[in-house]
Formats: structure tokens, C-alpha cells, sequence
């Protein structure tokens, strides 16, 4: 298995299939209502505490998972790519967001109904055995993000969110990956100071690992990269 291939089976959601191969008349029910909304950069697609109206669907652009924490600073715990769903945990537990998600860059998101979503979840066991195996995995996701604040230096972490941004950014052509984020959203990732971070790419930078260019980030040595994460 890649490195790449690692990062997405440890960090990476991966229910870009909740709807595929279904049958027709399930398909229906899903996209009976369904609507795509444009959203700009930095804009809300739902709000911690807020009520859940329905499950959305990254069509195209990036969107970033993230809580508040007791000082009310925002820590980004997940960035969705396209084809991801996001939002039916709390559907599904009846309760509110207990996060936010919000246009990472500018993006076209699907947006399903609530209604539709669980008269298609009560009607297909397929779809329900892939939720619970999608909320299963999900978990160790968390779990993963979770050991990386606790085991990984600033530095390592640093260099292992820049892995993960890159496999998020990816588009699988033989181009330069540009990974598109300012500092703040950054240091949110990492769980750092916005100086911390800087100072950390400034480090990279002379060692030849990256290159910037304003707010994208551009990986020059993927292995050395690598090296730096202590990714195994």
C-alpha cells in the first residue's frame, strides 16, 4: 500500500459510495428534492448547535469539519473533498451539529433533505449496513486525528497535515498539487499558533521540502515530507 493510499485509509472519510449501485426507486426518493447551492469561500453550510435540515454532498471544492473550543477558537478536525458526504450523523442520532461546516474554498455542494434521506435510509438495508460501516470507520478516523495531537510533534504534525491536504487536493494528474489554505485555517489543523505554523513552513521551505506562492502550498519532496511526519 502507498503512502497515499495509507493517508486515505487512516485520515480520510471515504463515503464518497453511500449512494452508489442502489435501486432505481431509492435513487429517486434521494434526488427527488435534491438541490445543488454555491457557496463562497468561507461561508457556513450549517452551524454547531444548530438543527439538522438534511445531508450534503461536496460536488465541488473543499469543506472544512471544525468545533469551537471553551476559548472560542475554531479547531478544524476534517477537511471533506468532492464526492464526500457530510452531516447525517446527526440525523441519524436525532440531536444537533455538533460541529460546523464551511466552504473551505469556493464550492458546489448537494444538498438532501432530511425526509428523503431517512425515507431512503429506512427502505434500503444495503444503504443501512453502508452507514454503519461508514460511521464505524468515521470513528477511527477521529480516533487517528485524535492520537496525531498526541503523539506527533508541531513539526511532525505540521508535515503530516500537508500530506493529508495533498491527498485532499490531488486531482490524480501528473500536475503540481496545489493546496489551497491561508495560515489561520492551517494552524487550526495542526492545533497551534498561527506563528508556529509559519515559522514551521519557513522551515520547510529552507529545507527544500516546500514552496509557497500567497496562500498555496506546494509539495516539492513528498518522501522527505514523509520523513519529517514520521508517518508509518
Amino acid at each position: 500500500m502507498t503512502i497515499n493510499e495509507l493517508l486515505n485509509n487512516q485520515y480520510s472519510f471515504n463515503n464518497h459510495d453511500l449512494f452508489s449501485e442502489l435501486p432505481d426507486t431509492i435513487c429517486k426518493v434521494i434526488k427527488a428534492n435534491m438541490v445543488t447551492v454555491y457557496y463562497k469561500a468561507g461561508q457556513s453550510v450549517f452551524n454547531e448547535g444548530e438543527r439538522p435540515k438534511g445531508i450534503y454532498r461536496v460536488k465541488k471544492g473543499k469543506v472544512k469539519k471544525s468545533t469551537l473550543t471553551n476559548f472560542g477558537a475554531q479547531h478544524i478536525f476534517y477537511v471533506c473533498k468532492e464526492n464526500e458526504y457530510l452531516g447525517y450523523h446527526a440525523i441519524l442520532s436525532q440531536e444537533l451539529y455538533p460541529d460546523s461546516a464551511i466552504a473551505l474554498v469556493d464550492s458546489e455542494i448537494d444538498f438532501i433533505a432530511e425526509k428523503d434521506f431517512l425515507k431512503a435510509v429506512n427502505t434500503s438495508h444495503v444503504l443501512s449496513q453502508r452507514l454503519l460501516k461508514n460511521l464505524s470507520h468515521e470513528f477511527r478516523v477521529f480516533i487517528n486525528a485524535t492520537k496525531m495531537l498526541a503523539k506527533h510533534t508541531v513539526r511532525e504534525r505540521s508535515a503530516l497535515n500537508l500530506l493529508i491536504l495533498e491527498s485532499k487536493f490531488g486531482n490524480g494528474s501528473k500536475e503540481e498539487t496545489e493546496i489551497v489554505i491561508n495560515r489561520d485555517d492551517l494552524a487550526s489543523m495542526v492545533g497551534t499558533a498561527k506563528e508556529s505554523v509559519v515559522r514551521m513552513l519557513k522551515d520547510f521551505k529552507e529545507e527544500q521540502l516546500i514552496t509557497t506562492k500567497r496562500s498555496s502550498i506546494y509539495i516539492k519532496d513528498y518522501s522527505g515530507l514523509v520523513r519529517v511526519a514520521n508517518f508509518q
